[in-house]
């Protein structure tokens, strides 16, 4: 593409500048020659036997072309991630559909749960319980500071609702994991630095490549190997402040060494998909559409809340109160309103007509729920728990908790394989390999190294709407051998009950000591005795006989 006068000009005063309005443009023709090839494509792919559109209906404009998911995406990406933030910052439905999701999925945060497996390490279960106590605890050590953030701000349970949040916002976000110094009060060099989407992106923004697209470097068969890292973020650079918008670097996913250097935090749903879209990309437009109307609907309340009064006259023209023409009106062109006990005196045959302006619109909410359930379905949301509003029966409301709580499930388990598990091996890795936690073969077995670093990330539970009801379902499973007490207490409130036994085995002591153990409810069954083990033969019994 050869420059015209003006790139000339810029390229003299701004070279970085007007490279990349050059490279712009060049996007933008080759988009419409896209366009202008499209027609051409559709109409051999008829020729070659496949269905050609319908003449009517939708298929009339609608003819989309059968395309990979990077031309599907990635085109509509930088848009889509703009339009997804702005509707957050500025929309109640954006804005509570992304908090519902972080409130629900990661909420206090998603706790280490060690669950090494024992069969393979040969270990006794008093041995795996306390390994597990150990780990735990040296995982908090460096999960409860905020030295493990690269930024000093959030600990790594904070950082969950970061990492999902802007997940959900951009499509995707990225974590380096690079070695910081170790303190006196953060013994581990394992640093956390989330990266938002806009960061990674083409050396130069160049055009994607079969290799290289949305700043992924893959290999022959399609896996991530180096992600390209702007030093700042493109959206934060202005012309003139120097520098280039794209200057950078790889950053390989692997190091030598095998350790993780760099974390993709994305949810692939197509083949082949370089990058995530965003969480409310299918649904934009509605929103938008909904925002607009709403704020229509709010200004039309408020225009015609105000009480508006014509006065009829014989004549046709305006009464002289509001011109002026009545002595001690005031100048002509003065306002006259409506005010508390005010009296406005009217002349022979002008009469007074109010105007009823008929709002708030009754077919505003209905509406607004219809569109509502739509977009709930798309989120995976009931539209109860969008809204936040409960009006139906209890199975109702139980059956959209339920429905909801399977998706956030899914997304909670996303999130621990995505960020949490690879964040815990890695620390795992360090903590093993300077001394603070003992696990012989780590590094030479690699069947010994899955055994160690398996894990539960459980958190916040979902909740009840009958506690009475729920509590006595998990005591009935309890009892029955079909679920453990730490999966029952994780699920009922959020706790592990590894780490509330001792509260409540001394709460029970003190309780029995003092006498205050809770009395048995009348007619309920007796606590039964334990029983005693039978006495040897050749012991005396030296209890006395029973009386005849």
């Amino acid at each position: 593409m050869q420059p015209n006068i003006l790139d000339r000009v810029i390229a003299a005063v701004a070279p970085a500048w007007a490279s990349q309005r050059q490279l712009a443009r060049a996007r933008m023709d080759a988009m419409s020659m896209l366009d202008r090839l499209m027609p051409q494509a559709q109409a051999s792919a008829a020729l070659d036997g496949a269905p050609a559109a319908p003449s009517g209906g939708a298929g009339r404009w609608w003819r989309p072309m059968a395309r990979d998911a990077k031309a599907d995406t990635l085109r509509a990406l930088t848009g889509q991630r703009g339009a997804s933030r702005e509707l957050v910052r500025t929309s109640p439905i954006a804005a509570g559909a992304i908090n519902i999701n972080v409130d629900r999925v990661v909420g206090t945060g998603l706790a280490l749960s060690a669950q090494p497996v024992r069969a393979v390490l040969g270990w006794s279960l008093e041995q795996a319980l306390e390994w597990k106590a150990i780990t735990q605890r040296e995982f908090s050590l460096f999960a409860d500071s905020t030295e493990c953030d690269i930024e000093n701000t959030l600990n790594f349970y904070q950082q969950q609702g970061l990492v999902l949040r802007s997940g959900l916002e951009s499509g995707d976000c990225f974590t380096l994991l690079p070695n910081g110094e170790r303190t006196s009060t953060q013994p581990y060099a394992l640093r956390l630095q989330v990266l938002e989407a806009d960061r990674i992106g083409n050396p130069r923004g160049a055009m994607d490549t079969h290799r290289i697209a949305g700043g992924i470097k893959t290999n022959d068969q399609g896996a991530p190997e180096a992600a390209f890292i702007y030093d700042r973020h493109p959206g934060g650079w202005l012309p003139g402040s120097g520098g280039d918008m794209y200057a950078g670097g790889w950053y390989d996913f692997l190091g030598r060494s095998g350790r993780r250097r760099l974390l993709h935090h994305y949810r692939k749903l197509r083949p082949g998909m370089p990058r995530g879209v965003p969480y409310l990309a299918p649904i934009v437009d509605a929103i938008k559409q909904i925002s607009r109307y709403t704020d229509a609907e709010i200004m039309a309340a408020v225009i015609t809340s105000y009480l508006t009064v014509f006065i009829e006259t014989p004549t046709g023209a305006s009464a002289p109160v509001f011109d002026g023409g009545t002595p001690g009106a005031g100048a002509p062109g003065q306002e006259v309103g409506l005010g508390m006990g005010a009296v406005v005196g009217l002349a022979p045959g002008e009469k007074p007509h109010t105007v009823n302006p008929a709002r708030p619109n009754p077919n505003f909410e209905p509406f607004l729920l219809a569109i509502l359930t739509q977009i709930g379905m798309a989120l995976g949301i009931p539209r109860e728990l969008l809204i936040k509003q409960f009006n139906s029966s209890y199975s109702a409301s139980k059956a959209a908790l339920l429905d909801a709580w399977v998706y956030f499930r899914g997304v909670r388990q996303w999130l621990a394989l995505s960020f949490c598990q690879p964040v815990y091996e890695t620390w795992m890795a360090e903590a093993v390999a300077i001394g603070r936690i003992k696990a012989p073969g780590f590094f030479s077995d690699p069947l010994l190294r899955w055994a160690y670093t398996r894990a539960a990330w459980p958190g916040d539970s979902m909740g009840s709407i009958n506690p009475k009801d729920e509590v006595a379902a998990y005591v009935a499973a309890i009892d029955a051998r079909l679920m453990t007490r730490e999966r029952a207490e994780w699920e009922l409130w959020g706790t592990d009950f590894n780490d509330t036994f001792d509260q409540k085995q001394g709460e029970q002591d003190r309780l029995r000591k003092a006498d205050l153990l809770p009395t048995p409810k009348a007619g309920a069954a007796a606590p039964q005795q334990t029983q005693q083990p039978p006495k040897p033969d050749n012991e005396p019994d030296n209890e006395p006989a029973a009386p005849a």
